[in-house]
């Protein structure tokens, strides 16, 4: 059970501690995990991970996560009174993890351009300090020119 639950939070791309926070449970829990949950636990994973497939969790059977939404009307029901499951295929979950991928790679662009940036402003100032350390070291080399000759001609 200890590798679907790490599984588990691989697929929601977090860790064990943060998992253990979001669900309260207590710090090491998911390294302890055995061959079967308390009741209490379950229930508090469940609470924040409703989509967790329970069955899979225990047993690796089935799917990881349960892809059902409700959808319903304006009025909260079908033509019928009655609220609609539907099923999200697996192209649809294909297509949201697309989705939250290029959501991902357009904020990663944006700390790309900002960090090129900073890059270039970097550069700038190195270049003024080289050009300021050869005025320095022109002007080190003039003194020491100086001070040669005056020695010279004592």
């Amino acid at each position: 059970m200890k590798e679907r639950l790490i599984e588990f939070l691989a697929y929601l791309n977090i860790g064990q501690l943060k998992f253990e926070e979001n669900t309260g449970l207590s710090r090491g829990f998911v390294n302890k995990v055995g061959d079967s949950l308390r009741e209490s636990s379950l229930e508090k994973i469940l609470a924040k991970y409703p989509d967790l497939n329970t069955n899979w969790l225990k047993t690796g059977e089935g799917e990881m996560v349960r892809y059902s939404t409700n959808q319903n009307n304006v009025h909260g029901d079908n033509i019928h009174g009655h609220s609609v499951t539907v099923n999200k295929t697996n192209v649809d979950k294909l297509f949201d993890l697309l989705q939250a991928k290029d959501e991902q790679i357009r904020v990663k662009d944006k700390q790309i351009k900002t960090k090129d940036e900073q890059i270039r402003v970097k550069d700038k100032q190195i270049k003024t300090k080289d050009e300021q350390i050869r005025v320095k070291d022109k002007q080190i080399n003039n003194l020491l020119s100086i001070i040669n000759s005056n020695k010279s001609s004592n």
